[in-house]
């Protein structure tokens, strides 16, 4: 589906006025760079923010495949659906609003990829609940896994992103070492982890 790319400056600068957390130039070539490649006719997004990284997928995503995009701010979530209805998109993507930790559980999947980029800390526990819901060979694409800096840095971090960061660091020991997965930290924006499903592993 094209969408113009005066729409994409708009939710740019939107995002910048706003400081709404969006993804890296490079970071959303590289999302292009994998829809365009894997085809997936599912996609299962967690954290819509403005529906940016939304009308990527939609964009290079097959006709017949669709999104579930999952906020917790209600204003983001209202913002989102307004530039997607501009994009003429809505029939591709359902956007629910809440708490990411309590809706995965709820839905059914299968998807065929899966973009996390919501809270920092809780990265783990949304892999996890998606485990059971990934189709055979899917994607799972986390962003700002380096979290400026400091994931790999060996000088301890401020204070206050002390937990995100131990958790992050946690986050990649899990899906790295998982035998179900091949993973490829990407060092592009804030780090992107792409984790490929291997399919469950016969007993």
């Amino acid at each position: 589906m094209q969408i113009e790319a005066s729409l994409f400056r708009e939710i740019q600068d939107y995002a910048e006025i706003n400081h709404v957390p969006i993804i890296s130039f490079e970071g959303a070539s590289l999302l292009v760079q994998i829809v365009s490649s894997s085809k997936p006719l599912s996609i299962l997004e967690i954290g819509t923010a403005i529906g940016y990284s939304t009308l990527k997928f939609i964009e290079h995503m097959p006709s017949d495949a669709n999104v579930v995009s999952i906020e917790l701010d209600n204003e983001r979530v209202e913002i989102a659906k307004a530039f997607i209805a501009k994009a003429g998109a809505e029939n591709k993507v359902q956007i629910i609003a809440g708490d990411a930790g309590s809706i995965l559980p709820q839905l059914t999947g299968p998807f065929d990829l899966v973009f996390i980029d919501a809270a920092k800390g809780q990265y783990l526990d949304y892999f996890k609940k998606i485990e059971d819901k990934l189709s055979q060979h899917s994607v799972v694409i986390a962003d700002n896994v380096l979290f400026r800096g400091y994931v790999e840095s060996n000088e301890a971090p401020p204070r206050r992103y002390k937990t995100i960061v131990k958790r992050l660091r946690e986050y990649l020991s899990y899906v790295t070492d998982h035998p179900s997965f091949n993973t490829h930290l990407h060092r592009v924006g804030d780090g992107v982890a792409i984790s490929y499903y291997r399919g469950k592993k016969s007993e």
